[in-house]
């Protein structure tokens, strides 16, 4: 069946539009703006109005522009309500519906022209453009952001040099790790390991990584800087024996031009602690995460510091993420008063803020150090990026958050 047109003249100089069927009776109702009802009648009339419905949108005024665009996302039709709020030059409204509809390439496009830079980046990430992504992060000037969009690239090497900038010091370790577990033999990425481990103490674990090397990367025996770096580490664990063994291989190569692998001790604050992973692979909302997700998790965590008596949570204030008590005591109150009610009192493996990974809302109650804390931290912004690059990881952490969340609002239920 062949739709018949009729000619419109019109403030875009005449056009033709269908004279009848379900594109003609939807123009008429978002005309008489009857959204809800329009919407309703696409979803039942199938898309086979959305071509004809986009058309209109092509050349139609502002008002009706906007008025499909909406009544295209009312039914949930994201990608067509994109299209069409993008011929309203409605760019942020496209944007959002271009990420509903799971099309992040457009979507960065529409970012990037509305001025939204961390947004363009965030989508160019998710669209596998990783590059651009990177671009827009160092243009926001987003140190941080650069970081984890490299290691989530696959990009190890370059991660954990931007985490070492940035002295995030268990960030550098795991992007390391993740690079060697990608790459077993690469000799870049366990050179610059088994240097850390030596400059923090770890010898016997950086002498076990650097002869593991040896074994995946024939190459190792020839690498001069690597040789030293080996015979630096089997020296300090008491191994002189072996320690002479590469020297004497070390000695047999030509010189190598260049600074030693190992250049001294490197000023950086202390790692999280042995502890800190332990204590977030407790928390039940992670419980299901397999080792690779979870040490992604693990990798976006900073380490902060608060003295007795700071507030680590204020009343009233949008909630930051996520605090993973590693040292110290803090103090929960109802308000915001010096005389406010004390709630709860958490130490050690305490954790707090959960709500705000996944909600965006203002905070109930005042945290305050009791003494000097120590808190593993996940920001809001670095958990979303991590939940968009690991749906599997987001998929376990949100069946897990709703089933504790029921869990506490049953026993609320039953308390009552």
């Amino acid at each position: 069946m062949h739709a018949d047109f009729d000619f419109v003249d019109d403030e875009q100089g005449g056009r033709f539009v269908p004279s009848g069927g379900p594109v003609v009776e939807l123009r008429q109702m978002v005309a008489k703006g009857e959204i809800d009802g329009a919407a309703k009648h696409y979803e039942e009339t199938g898309a086979g109005a959305r071509d004809g419905l986009l058309q209109e949108a092509s050349t139609a005024s502002f008002e009706t522009r906007r008025a499909i665009a909406k009544m295209f996302k009312q039914a949930r039709d994201f990608g067509a309500a994109a299209r069409a709020f993008q011929y309203a030059k409605l760019d942020t409204e496209a944007a959002a519906a271009f990420e509903q509809a799971g099309d992040f390439l457009s979507a960065a496009t529409c970012w990037e022209k509305c001025g939204e830079v961390l947004k363009a980046a965030a989508a160019f990430e998710r669209a596998g453009k990783t590059d651009q992504a990177l671009a827009l992060y160092r243009q926001a000037g987003t140190p941080e952001r650069t970081a984890e969009a490299l290691a989530r690239g696959g990009r190890y090497l370059e991660a954990a040099e931007a985490f070492r900038t940035l002295n995030n010091v268990h960030a550098e370790v795991e992007s390391l790790r993740a690079g060697l577990t990608a790459a077993p033999g690469d000799l870049a990425l366990a050179s610059r390991l088994g240097a850390l481990m030596l400059q923090h103490g770890h010898t016997e674990q950086a002498a076990q990584l650097l002869t593991e090397t040896t074994r995946h990367a024939p190459a190792a025996k020839d690498d001069a800087r690597f040789l030293s770096l080996l015979a630096a580490a089997l020296n300090a664990t008491g191994n002189a024996d072996g320690a002479a063994r590469v020297l004497a291989r070390l000695k047999a190569l030509p010189a190598v031009d260049g600074p030693p692998i190992v250049t001294g001790k490197v000023v950086a604050p202390p790692a999280p602690g042995p502890d800190a992973y332990g204590f977030l692979k407790a928390l039940p909302m992670f419980a299901d995460l397999a080792l690779d997700d979870m040490k992604a998790l693990y990798r976006v965590c900073t380490l902060e510091t608060y003295e007795a008596g700071a507030h680590l949570i204020q009343v009233g204030q949008p909630g930051r993420g996520l605090f993973l008590i590693v040292e110290g005591q803090v103090e929960v109150f109802a308000g915001a008063d010096p005389g406010a009610r004390l709630l709860n009192t958490l130490g050690v493996g305490g954790y707090l803020g959960e709500i705000s990974l996944v909600q965006d809302g203002p905070t109930s109650a005042r945290v305050t150090a009791r003494s000097k804390v120590k808190v593993l931290f996940i920001s809001r912004e670095a958990f979303h990026q991590y939940v968009f690059g690991a749906p599997a990881a987001a998929l376990r952490i949100y069946q897990l958050f709703t089933h504790n969340l029921a869990e506490r609002v049953r026993v609320l239920s039953a308390a009552k």
